[in-house]
């Protein structure tokens, strides 16, 4: 497997309780799938095996946030460190549901200091692909009946309102069974800072999930 950067909405925070709370919700239509923290990923297959290279890593992700700290303060109209712009059933376990994150330069910037310094041999072929996933499950295709229970679920805990893509409502795409948009950017699972980065050895089960090291920022 893997040892991966996560970026986490603070524990205890509204938007980590909301996110807590659906991904809970969709766990419990399948029986088997694992329970996880909210998260986004920003790297993977980072060479940090210790302790202390944890903290190295950790250090130059507080290193990069404190050098556009300025650029934080958010000013009307402008997005957080993590939005979302639509969600997603997808084909592969780690992505069965997920939503998917607008695009941020912080975050991209971070994601690109981290893969130079810690990942080695990069592949520069390799999208950055934010998102935040809610359910893990080898169940594919996930039937119609059951897509109308996760839509209803992430619409009433999120209080939004989600319509099909119509570029995915005709198309066989091969890693989406279907996609669906918000009406509005749900900003109370949106968050900026404070927020934690983790080092998470995932190896083996997903229950069996290390964290290496954590710092809140």
């Amino acid at each position: 497997m893997t040892v991966a950067l996560w970026y986490c909405p603070l524990q205890g925070s509204l938007e980590y309780e909301i996110l807590s709370q659906l991904i809970a919700s969709l766990q419990s239509l399948f029986p088997g799938s694992p329970a996880f923290e909210p998260h986004i990923t920003l790297n993977t297959r980072l060479e940090c095996r210790t302790e202390d290279n944890a903290n190295q890593v950790l250090t130059s992700c507080v290193a990069a946030i404190h050098s556009v700290k300025s650029q934080l303060k958010l000013k009307p109209g402008q997005d957080p460190l993590v939005s979302f712009k639509s969600c997603y059933v997808g084909k592969r376990y780690f992505k069965k549901v997920a939503l998917e994150c607008r695009k941020n330069k912080i975050l991209m910037s971070i994601h690109q200091i981290i893969n130079e310094l810690y990942v080695p041999n990069p592949n520069p072929t390799t999208a950055f692909d934010p998102h935040l996933s809610l359910l893990y499950s080898d169940v594919t295709p996930i039937s119609k009946a059951f897509l109308r229970i996760v839509l209803q679920r992430i619409e009433d805990i999120l209080d939004v309102n989600l319509e099909e893509d119509p570029a995915t409502a005709n198309t066989n795409l091969d890693d989406i069974q279907v996609k669906w948009n918000f009406d509005t950017s749900p900003t109370n699972i949106a968050w900026n800072v404070p927020g934690s980065f983790k080092i998470v050895r995932c190896e083996g089960p997903v229950d069996e999930w290390e964290v290496l090291g954590q710092t809140t920022i």
